[in-house]
């Protein structure tokens, strides 16, 4: 391989091109992708998350796609073992692992960037789980008001889970001191950031997912049992059409909604992404030769 780190990490908000971008540097370099996407994990979800066709990943070998039942637990702990896992599969192979994905907590806990082992309380946790949201982001405001500020009015698996640690630790997580970091181990590609660009590939996106069935993928889910309430259910998209299907608000509404959730997913990631340093910035005039001897 002439990349000379041990994986590469293409990074970036939602709808820049990570995937296409990965897979050309898959096919050109012997390659084998790593999915850094919480919602692709699970089998199922598959139009919301934009999941890789099985096209797609016939044509190269991809890793951590449909790997959880709706209802299994798993962290960003949990994906940093089995990430790992894989990469170094990958390179047993002779094949270079790229890892691909906008879930910028489960790059931080593969880098162990400022990421913790943080505590768990099953009781505590059953507790928190008969609170109100409202009540979940006022005790949260309380003991842990920055990483309050990070986590989305209706994500409540994040905001019981940040409460959950604030609660067992005392004190904020940020007040912890900061683990060694992994990220040298990687290359990490970071993609463009034009605002306008990207506000129109968002928008194409949400409209090419409800073209493709995202209403009836998730009628399918339900009708199967999954619950609406469970942890991909909250996702983008997922979340705005189990609204739509309970009334909530109408078909008009529903994919303007995606877009604007998506929009503010996307300001959130650029925000963590701007502060993880990067080897390359990726643009139109950049070609894949600009990786070698890395």
């Amino acid at each position: 391989m002439i990349v000379k780190k041990r994986y590469v990490a293409v990074i970036g908000p939602t709808a820049s091109g990570k995937s296409d971008l990965a897979m050309k540097l898959a096919k050109h370099y012997n390659g084998e992708l790593v999915n850094c996407d919480s919602v692709q994990i699970y089998r199922g979800f598959d139009i919301g998350s934009a999941k890789p066709t099985s096209d797609e990943q016939a044509e190269v070998p991809h890793h951590l796609i449909d790997i959880l039942d709706w209802n299994e637990d798993f962290d960003a702990r949990s994906f940093a073992r089995v990430a790992e896992d894989a990469i170094a599969a990958i390179e047993a192979r002779g094949r270079m692992p790229i890892v691909v994905g906008g879930t910028g907590l489960y790059l931080r806990a593969l880098w162990q960037d400022g990421f913790h082992d943080l505590p768990k309380d099953v009781a505590l946790r059953a507790e928190l789980s008969t609170y109100p949201l409202e009540r979940l982001r006022l005790e949260l405001d309380r003991l842990d008001p920055k990483r309050s500020s990070e986590i989305h009015d209706n994500d409540r698996f994040r905001l019981q889970r940040a409460l959950e640690v604030a609660t067992l630790l005392g004190h904020s997580v940020k007040n912890l001191p900061p683990p060694e970091s992994r990220q040298a181990e990687c290359l990490v590609i970071a993609m463009p950031n034009d605002r306008t660009e990207l506000q129109k590939r968002i928008k194409q996106r949400s409209r090419n997912m409800m073209e493709k069935g995202l209403i009836q993928e998730v009628e399918g889910l339900l009708a199967q049992g999954v619950s609406a309430d469970c942890k991909p259910m909250q996702s983008i998209g997922y979340r705005e059409v189990v609204m739509y299907l309970k009334g909530e608000i109408d078909r008009a509404q529903l994919e303007e909604a995606i877009i604007i959730t998506t929009r503010q997913y996307a300001k959130r990631q650029n925000t963590l992404f701007r502060k993880v340093a990067h080897d390359l910035q990726w643009s139109a005039e950049s070609a894949i030769s600009d990786l070698n001897g890395w």
